[in-house]
């Protein structure tokens, strides 16, 4: 907890990263928003149902919508998801000037050090985040094969009660398998950083040891940051909930709420990397195998002594 709470005030420090982070989010949510609405507002015709919506969903008035428009509104959900993977790519790009932030604290945020180490680790972070994905796809594809194969072996034996619990189960087997390689994937990243390591496969393999045998301070912290975020999300529906909006000053009070949630998102996300950092730099790393040198060449015995490896110093400032 020490280290949560430390990384906690380092994050809480950086505050110009996190605004350039949230600047950077909205401007791309503005490249989808602003569209959507200039269409909205051409394709509405002055009608009053979407109104309804501000009291809550209504699949009808949507319906009704797309019918009509549908051509309209496709090309632009084709933008946002172009959008949502350029948002991806950025988080990837972000995390190398992130760690500097954090392996280099400094009074004031310079933000031509964070643009260095962006550039500097992307595409060591490119390559990672593809190992990442590979083993995600497969543990957690192995899962839900098994797991259909099997509500199909006891299709007919089981009730649909029965067959819901044994599909649970293999979810949840996929969920942790899932988050637990991306786990691994965010310690990957913290170790070709901090060890200036270029190898993706090697990384992900040596991050995946250190992870498994210290699962709490690991495993167990993401999970915290993860369950953190969804309380987040849980708070902003429960307020959405509650506030009725019927009127600018309630849509202007929500518009509020829902940036602030964006931007404590971002400082979750940063929060969450840092304390990787912080958790790897507290880890007992791998000793050096031993190494056998011949004394001299008549010695038929080789006597085994350890080498140290060289460790790179941490970025310079």
């Amino acid at each position: 907890m020490t280290t949560l709470f430390a990384s906690l005030r380092q994050t809480l420090g950086s505050f110009r990263l996190l605004w350039l982070l949230y600047v950077i989010t909205l401007v791309l949510g503005l490249l989808v928003a602003l569209p959507f609405y200039n269409t909205l507002k051409i394709e509405d015709q002055n009608s009053l149902a979407f109104l309804n919506l501000l009291d809550g969903f209504d699949y009808t008035i949507y319906t009704d919508f797309m019918h009509r428009s549908e051509r309209v509104i496709n090309p632009l959900f084709s933008v946002g998801r172009w959008l949502g993977l350029l948002y991806i790519l950025l988080s990837v790009f972000v995390a190398g000037g992130i760690l500097l932030r954090f392996s280099q604290p400094k009074p004031r945020f310079d933000a031509g050090m964070f643009w260095q180490g962006c550039s500097q680790y992307v595409g060591r972070f490119l390559k990672v985040v593809g190992v990442t994905l590979l083993f995600t796809f497969i543990g957690g594809g192995l899962w839900l094969v098994v797991g259909t194969l099997a509500s199909i072996a006891v299709e007919d034996t089981l009730t649909e009660r029965g067959l819901f619990w044994v599909g649970a189960g293999f979810f949840v087997l996929f969920a942790l398998t899932a988050t637990l390689a991306l786990c691994i994937g965010d310690y990957a990243k913290v170790l070709m950083f901090r060890e200036d390591e270029r190898r993706a496969f090697r990384a992900y393999g040596l991050a995946g040891r250190l992870v498994i045998r210290n699962l709490g301070k690991t495993y167990g912290t993401y999970w915290l940051f993860m369950l953190i975020g969804a309380a987040l999300f849980g708070i902003y529906f429960l307020i959405d909930d509650i506030v009725m909006m019927r009127g600018w000053l309630t849509i202007l009070f929500m518009l509020v709420v829902q940036q602030t949630l964006v931007f404590a998102r971002v400082g979750l996300k940063v929060w969450s990397l840092g304390t990787a950092y912080a958790i790897y730099e507290t880890l007992p790393k791998p000793v050096p195998a031993p190494r056998p040198i011949p004394l001299s060449e008549s010695t038929d015995e080789p006597i085994s002594v350890v080498i140290p490896e060289e460790k790179p110093l941490p970025p310079a400032e």
